[in-house]
């Protein structure tokens, strides 16, 4: 019975697991960041890509070793910014670029979270420096909020592997929720009572079985020993009489005549 009650916590354990599925971050939040990346909310891009645009929620993510630097930015804006603002904002950072030999590409459309999204790729690569930055920029709108982040970087693991590596962690972006399997709870509810339920039973079961053995009790002698058994030994049916004394058991000594 102890492996079947192993049996049944178990698979109403695995159950339960697959009944919830947990996002890895709760909240907006970049879902599968790069490795070794640490969570900086203090860190804030050297320009925002909607610097006009309240901000209601910032957070980063910094990696830095002797190869270079990347850090992710990601500002929530109270507002859903249309498809004409997000080619805006593209216009305005290349407007405001100061690099020389920065390189903006056009807005692409993108998938994120399930939603309709945007962005840009943009590099400073030149002959003499080389490619020494690459950075994408995604925007998310939601129905009621817009999520702006960037990512720049000038590791070189990352750069070679740029944009597709850089657009494919951005859009691991997503509101982390917890979401409920509704029919499967049902079942792992049902498989809980029925467990308790076979236990109980079994359990019944037994109490039964032993309130139905007959116990038969001995009726004990004066001297201690059961009915029906000899006080001492010997031959059968020479036992001692009851209160009969040991020199009434010796033979008579015989007298001279």
């Amino acid at each position: 019975m102890r492996s079947q009650r192993t049996v049944v916590a178990l698979a109403v354990a695995v159950l339960t697991a697959t009944a919830c599925q947990l996002p890895r971050f709760e909240g907006p939040e970049i879902q599968e960041p790069p490795a070794n990346f640490q969570r900086q909310a203090d860190n804030y891009p050297p320009r925002r890509v909607f610097p006009e645009q309240p901000v209601s929620m910032h957070a980063g993510w910094v990696h830095a070793d002797v190869a270079g630097v990347s850090i992710i930015y990601l500002d929530e804006h109270p507002t859903v910014l249309d498809m004409d603002e997000i080619m805006a904002a593209r216009e305005a950072a290349q407007a405001a670029e100061t690099d020389p030999d920065a390189v903006y590409r056009n807005v692409e459309a993108l998938t994120i979270d399930g939603r309709d999204a945007w962005g840009w790729y943009r590099t400073i690569e030149s002959p003499r420096r080389g490619l020494e930055q690459v950075t994408y920029t995604a925007v998310v709108p939601y129905d009621s909020v817009s999520y702006a982040i960037q990512f720049t970087s000038s590791e070189p693991s990352l750069k070679r592997a740029a944009p597709d590596t850089l657009r494919t962690i951005l859009s691991s972006f997503g509101i982390g929720r917890t979401t409920y399997n509704l029919p499967l709870i049902a079942i792992v509810f049902g498989a809980m009572l029925l467990s308790v339920s076979v236990v109980r039973s079994k359990r019944q079961a037994r109490a039964d079985r032993l309130r139905s053995i007959n116990f038969v009790t001995l009726k004990k002698d004066e001297d201690g020993s059961a009915d029906g058994l000899a006080g001492s030994s010997g031959a059968p049916g020479q036992g001692s009489k009851p209160g009969e004394s040991a020199a009434a058991k010796r033979p008579p000594t015989p007298t001279a005549e």
